[in-house]
Formats: C-alpha cells, sequence, structure tokens
C-alpha cells in the first residue's frame, strides 16, 4: 500500500467521524404534530359523572416526550355577565409518551359538582429535544347531570320600547324562578355594544321577586338595551333582555 492510498484512507475516516459528529451536535428544532384527534369532538355535549375521552395521533421527527391536556371553563366573559370561576371544573393531566408516533387514548372523570357550560380541551405535545407542538383545541359542553334546567326570568316592568324620562331612571322589576336554586344575576343598561350600568344581585331560593332602579340622569338620550342575566347554583344560566327609549 502506498502512502497515498494511507493517506485517502485517513481523510475517508477523518471526514466520516466529522460527519458523524456534526449529525449528533445538529439541534432538534423541529416540533412534533398532533395527527388527528378523534374524540372529544368540536361542540360535544357531557355529563358530569361520566368520562372525558382523549382519542389523538401525534408524530415527531426523532422521539415523543409527553401529552399535556388541559380542560377548563370557556366562561370567560366574552358574554355579558360574571361568572363563579370556582364552580367550574379544570385539570391538568400530563402523559409520558415514547418513539417517534404514537396513539394516546385517555379516559378523564368529570366531577359530579362540575359546573354546567363551555369548555376548553387543549392539547400540547413535547417531544425530547423539548419542542412543542401547535395546540389543538375542542370546545366542549359539560351539562351538571344533577340540575339540567335553567332559570326563568320574566322582566315584568318596564316593557318592550317603553318610553322613560332621564330624569327618574329605570325602575326594574323581575320575577325569577328556578328548580332547586337561584345563585345570582347581573343586569345590564347597554347603549350599543357600550356597557353603561351594570350590578350584581344576590339571589337566594327558588324564587326572587327582583327590584332594582338603574339612575338615568347623565346618560344621553336615546334607545338603550336592559339584559338581565340570572344563573343558577351550578351555573345554568338565563337571560332576558329588552329595549327602552330615554327622553330628556
Amino acid at each position: 500500500m502506498n502512502s497515498k492510498t494511507i493517506l485517502f484512507g485517513a481523510l475517508c475516516v477523518c471526514a466520516s467521524a466529522f460527519i458523524s459528529s456534526c449529525k449528533k451536535d445538529t439541534p432538534d428544532l423541529e416540533a412534533p404534530t398532533i395527527t388527528a384527534v378523534e374524540e372529544p369532538l368540536m361542540n360535544d355535549t357531557l355529563f358530569t359523572g361520566n368520562e372525558l375521552h382523549i382519542e389523538a395521533s401525534i408524530s415527531d421527527n426523532e422521539g415523543l416526550s409527553q401529552l399535556k391536556i388541559d380542560v377548563h371553563a370557556a366562561e370567560d366573559g366574552h358574554n355579558h355577565g360574571k361568572v363563579d370561576a370556582s364552580a367550574y371544573w379544570e385539570t391538568v393531566v400530563i402523559i409520558d409518551l415514547s418513539g417517534a408516533s404514537t396513539s394516546v387514548h385517555e379516559h378523564i372523570d368529570i366531577p359530579t359538582d362540575a359546573a354546567s357550560g363551555m369548555y376548553h380541551v387543549i392539547l400540547t405535545a413535547v417531544d425530547k429535544a423539548g419542542n412543542q407542538s401547535e395546540i389543538v383545541e375542542r370546545d366542549i359542553f359539560i351539562q351538571n347531570a344533577g340540575d339540567q334546567v335553567s332559570p326563568i326570568v320574566t322582566i315584568t316592568s318596564p316593557s318592550q320600547n317603553d318610553t322613560i324620562s332621564l330624569s327618574t331612571g329605570i325602575n326594574v322589576s323581575a320575577i325569577l324562578t328556578d328548580n332547586i336554586g337561584l345563585e345570582d344575576a347581573d343586569l345590564f343598561l347597554l347603549s350599543g355594544s357600550t356597557v353603561v350600568f351594570e350590578t350584581e344581585i344576590a339571589l337566594s331560593g327558588t324564587e326572587f321577586n327582583l327590584n332594582q332602579t338603574i339612575p338615568t340622569s347623565t346618560l344621553a338620550a336615546g334607545t338603550y338595551t336592559l339584559e338581565l342575566v340570572v344563573r343558577d347554583a351550578v351555573q345554568n344560566v338565563n337571560d332576558m333582555d329588552i329595549e327602552v327609549v330615554l327622553v330628556p
């Protein structure tokens, strides 16, 4: 074997070692992918005391590490009316994963005392390098199985399109009932989409006669929307709204 052959062989060994070293040193920047979520379906209705089923397929270019399942209330103020955050169910479940692809089927118990309402179910996968997938979200409705009846709201005064003097204010009367027990109410006055008055009213019992005056002396004349939102103990909700015309 001549010196040129020896030199070429040595160079090949060095090049191979260099390439192998580069491959090992190249960081994994590719995030895993949640390729399919078969359960839950968007806008599924589930009942307390039953299970939330999670069925998902996940893949990664090198190796998976974990799947995070985050369940929490979607009742976050998009609609008028406050909510009792403590009444809503929330949980975070972490599932350890392995391999470059896998399917997950998880059962999560829904507590019997969870409040009725919309919930977000958010899935996030993480690989062994710490890369995080894009979130996959499903919105579900959980109905409290022990109380599936919403309160009844009847505004008895004022009537639809009543004309009311700005100097007198709006005297609101309403009859509120529930099959098991009323919790609270929110009364709003809106000009278009702008809330110009709001108050929260504690309720009790299965029937409540509400009487509330909304001051209007500082408001401009025009048409306003009166909205009354009522909740029971498990956050079943109902509302009623009417329009009134304020005049000087």
